[in-house]
C-alpha cells in the first residue's frame, strides 16, 4: 500500500486566484466563455481585447460574479499595450495566478504563393509574438510568487495541415504549441505550469456569420463535420471545463500538455470516417 500523501486533496475551484484572459471580448467566442467560466469557478478575472464594445459586454457580465472587473483595451501584438495591461493588473491585484492567451488573427484565405507579406507579419505578431509577450510578462510576476499557470489556446491546425489557405494560421499555432512545451520545461521547477488547449472548428460569432452563406453551409460545413466524430461543431462553452481544470490544483502535475478539445478530430485518421455506409 502506498503511504498517505502529505499533499492536500486536489481542488477544482479557483477561489482567491487572479486570472487575466486576453481576447475576452463578447464577440470573440472562446475568450468570452473562458472569462465567465473562470469567474464562475471563483477567480477574480481581468480581461483585455481590441474590441471595446465586446470588452464592455464581457465586463458587465463578469460584474455578476463580484466587483467590477479590470477591463482594458489592448493589442497583444504591441509591446507597449502588453506592458500597460500587466501594470494595471499589478495595481489592481498585486498578483497574477493565471494567464489565458486567446486572440488570433486570420486574414482572408489565399493560396500561400499569393499571401501578402503584411498579412503574414500580422499573423505572426498577434498569434505568436503577442502570446510570447504576454507569457513573458506573466512569467516575471509568477516567478516572484513561485507559482502560476499559463494556458495558451492553440489549434488542431497546429498539429495537422488544413489546407484551404490556412498556412500562416497553422504555422503560428504550431509555434505556440512548441512555445508551450518549451516554457513548461523551463519553468516547471519554479512552480509554473504551461499548457495549451487545442480547439477544433468552433461556433464563434465569426463562424456563425459564415453559416449564413450557401457556399459554406452546403459545401464547406459538411466537410468539416465529416472530420468531427461527435458530429457537431464545438461550442465555446466546451473549453470552460478543461480550462478550469488546467488552472486548478487538480492539474498540479499537468505541465507541457497540448490538450485537444476537438470532438475527436485529431484522433481520426485522414482516411477514416465516423459514419457507416447506408
Amino acid at each position: 500500500m502506498r503511504p498517505a500523501s502529505n499533499c492536500p486533496p486536489p481542488r477544482f475551484d479557483l477561489d482567491g486566484r487572479v486570472a487575466l484572459v486576453t481576447g475576452a471580448g463578447a464577440n470573440g467566442g472562446i475568450g468570452h466563455a473562458l472569462a465567465l467560466g473562470l469567474a464562475r469557478a471563483g477567480a477574480r478575472v481581468a480581461i483585455a481585447d481590441i474590441d471595446a464594445e465586446g470588452l464592455a459586454t464581457t465586463a458587465r457580465e463578469l460584474a455578476d460574479f463580484g466587483p467590477a472587473p479590470l477591463a482594458r483595451i489592448a493589442d497583444i501584438a504591441v509591446a507597449e499595450d502588453v506592458d500597460a495591461l500587466f501594470a494595471e493588473v499589478d495595481r489592481e491585484f498585486g498578483r497574477l495566478d493565471i494567464l489565458v492567451n486567446v486572440p488570433f488573427a486570420f486574414p482572408s484565405r489565399v493560396r500561400p504563393h499569393e499571401l501578402a507579406a503584411a498579412d503574414w507579419e500580422r499573423m505572426l505578431a498577434v498569434n505568436l509574438t503577442g502570446y510570447f509577450l504576454c507569457c513573458q510578462a506573466a512569467l516575471r510576476r509568477m516567478l516572484s510568487a513561485g507559482l502560476g499557470c499559463i494556458i495558451n489556446i492553440g489549434s488542431n491546425a497546429g498539429e495537422t495541415a488544413l489546407g484551404r489557405g490556412a498556412l500562416p494560421y497553422s504555422c503560428t499555432k504550431a509555434a505556440v504549441h512548441q512555445m508551450t512545451r518549451e516554457l513548461a520545461v523551463e519553468y516547471g521547477g519554479a512552480g509554473i505550469r504551461v499548457n495549451a488547449i487545442l480547439p477544433a472548428q468552433t461556433l464563434t460569432p465569426g463562424l456563425r456569420a459564415h453559416l449564413e452563406t450557401p457556399r459554406f453551409r452546403d459545401h464547406v460545413l459538411p466537410r468539416i463535420l465529416a472530420g468531427l466524430p461527435q458530429g457537431r461543431l464545438l461550442d465555446p462553452e466546451d473549453y470552460v471545463g478543461p480550462a478550469v481544470f488546467l488552472a486548478s490544483d487538480a492539474a498540479r502535475a499537468v505541465n507541457g500538455v497540448l490538450l485537444p478539445v476537438d470532438g475527436g478530430n485529431l484522433a481520426m485518421n485522414g482516411g477514416g470516417s465516423h459514419t457507416w455506409p447506408a
